[in-house]
């Protein structure tokens, strides 16, 4: 009888106990979420800042005069790549639920991250422009481009942080400023250096968003390309 009731008080003492702990998995979960939601979306409220950011750095170097450069670290929440972009004077950032767009002194072309986090940044004049880099596999791109008639043809230099050229396999796409696509390809270099063409359509525009993206590197580049 009372090996029984030992039995019993085990089973009972176990349920409690199992019962008292998916309360506290309950609200561990229940936390992290809710902190987590409102973190990132605290990052994507603070969006049209961090283009702000962007835009002081880069007037900042272009009033230091050509070859000055400024590092900084950036927060980014997850950008939408295909609206996100430096184009002319124009640094635009989107995320599904924010929009932050600034105007720089300068014509500014350079690299946004894939993901979201902390990123060592740098801007950097430049012929008359500024440069945006990460610290990343590929850190910089540098370019040349030309259009006539239907056909784009562009020059590509492909930079570590270091400035020492960089060998990789990319993707080349071409957007309106609006986002939507037009064309691209796929190539590669051993080098670093990549040139090439794209065949426009009829009724491409005639201001571009080129797009850029290393392989493996976690970053684009992007810049405008005026027809």
């Amino acid at each position: 009888m009372l090996d029984n009731r030992k039995g019993q008080y085990s089973v009972e003492y176990t349920i409690i106990i199992g019962i008292g702990l998916s309360i506290i998995a309950a609200f561990l979960i229940y936390i992290t979420f809710f902190y987590g939601s409102f973190s990132l979306s605290s990052s994507a409220s603070q969006i049209k800042t961090l283009s702000d950011t962007i835009a002081n750095h880069v007037n900042y170097i272009a009033s230091e005069g050509p070859g000055s450069m400024q590092t900084f670290p950036i927060t980014l929440p997850l950008l939408q790549q295909q609206y996100s972009f430096f184009c002319g004077d124009i640094i635009k950032l989107q995320t599904t639920t924010e929009l932050g767009v600034s105007k720089p002194g300068e014509n500014v072309s350079g690299m946004l991250p894939l993901t979201s986090g902390t990123f060592d940044a740098f801007a950097r004049a430049e012929n008359g422009s500024a440069i945006i880099g990460l610290r990343f596999l590929i850190s910089y791109v540098l370019g040349s481009y030309s259009v006539s008639s239907n056909t784009l043809s562009y020059s590509l230099s492909f930079y570590n942080y270091s400035g020492d050229l960089k060998g990789t396999a990319f993707n080349i796409s071409l957007l309106s400023t609006g986002g939507a696509y037009i064309t691209s390809a796929k190539s590669s270099t051993t080098s670093g250096q990549a040139s090439g063409t794209l065949t426009l359509p009829s009724s491409a525009p005639v201001e571009y968003v080129l797009e850029v993206t290393p392989s493996g590197s976690g970053d684009y580049y992007s810049t405008c390309v005026t027809g």
